[in-house]
């Protein structure tokens, strides 16, 4: 495998780590501030993609962007009521009776979006798209090539993400999540409004996540799978990061993307390498958590008794 070889896969895996990235900033924001693991994140992120899609295709004159405002905005309100009309009321419900019920909005997201979007044609060739091509350039003699659109993916989702990394650091909202992320209990004795931070959370979980699959639709069918590998790799990428920070999952965002590429090579795995990607990427990732049970960048909890 040439050196070529490896900067173009690392090309090629940009646009990945960039989705994938914003899913998993929102799946950390709802595990540090609730302590729940928000399996609906995929589907709350398809719901703000069909929405982005419905407002183009009814208001011609908007711009794109303008209709991805209006879908992240959408998401924002949707994960802001999941919070708010179910998880606020079953505080004192397990951490796994959470889960089903984020499953449970999962599973109504699943059957009520097509119905809610019924009039969105399937593959439609009358959609909008913007007109972007391939980026081409040689780098110490050698050519690489990258598509327009996934070089756009990454470069908004570094800016986004560095964004929120700066909000977490340098604003009140930011020392409030760090503060109900830390201990709920005494962050409210403390004076700050964890149910505004909770809620928040969902919220900009959901306008993330939109983000990730508004990128992700681009150029493919849209349906309510959209987003399921995105809402995969995502956990993945928290577990093998490790949840006890905001940084780490994004590390985690960073390598599943890489193998996955590096997986698909035919350079490294032959010309039946697609056959095997999927699986392939799941074995590294998980040894590297046999390996790391707390994550790369993981602590491990000492408890006191």
């Amino acid at each position: 495998m040439s050196i070529q070889d490896i900067i173009q896969t690392i090309l090629n895996s940009l646009p990945m780590i960039g989705r994938y990235s914003l899913v998993t900033i929102g799946i950390v924001l709802i595990f540090r501030t609730t302590a729940t693991t928000n399996f609906a994140q995929g589907l709350i992120a398809t719901f703000g993609a069909f929405v982005v899609t419905w407002a183009a295709l009814q208001w011609t004159e908007l711009s794109l962007w303008i209709c991805l405002l209006l879908g992240a905005l959408s998401a924002f309100v949707l994960g802001m009521l999941v919070d708010v009309v179910l998880i606020r009321r079953a505080r004192h419900i397990t951490p796994s009776g959470k889960q089903m019920i984020t499953m449970g909005v999962m599973m109504i997201l699943v059957n009520v979006t097509p119905v809610i979007f019924n009039s969105i044609i399937i593959n439609s060739t009358q959609g909008r798209s913007f007109s972007l091509g391939i980026l081409e350039f040689s780098f110490l003699g050698m050519r690489f090539n990258i598509t327009e659109m996934g070089l756009m993916a990454f470069v908004i989702a570094a800016l986004v993400l560095a964004a929120v990394f700066a909000a977490l650091k340098y604003t009140k909202w930011g020392l409030g999540v760090r503060a109900t992320a830390a201990n709920e209990s005494v962050a409210q004795m403390l004076g700050v409004n964890t149910r505004v931070i909770t809620a928040f959370s969902w919220a900009l979980a959901g306008a993330l996540a939109t983000i990730g699959a508004f990128f992700t639709a681009a150029g493919a069918p849209l349906s309510v799978n959209l987003m399921g590998n995105a809402q995969v790799y995502g956990f993945l990428a928290c577990v093998l990061g490790g949840f006890s920070s905001f940084p780490a999952p994004i590390l985690g965002a960073v390598i599943i993307p890489l193998v996955y590429n590096f997986a698909g090579n035919t350079s490294i795995m032959g010309p039946n390498a697609g056959m095997w990607q999927n699986a392939m990427t799941f074995v590294v990732v998980l040894l590297l958590i046999l390996i790391f049970p707390n994550g790369l960048l993981g602590k491990k909890t000492i408890k006191k008794v």
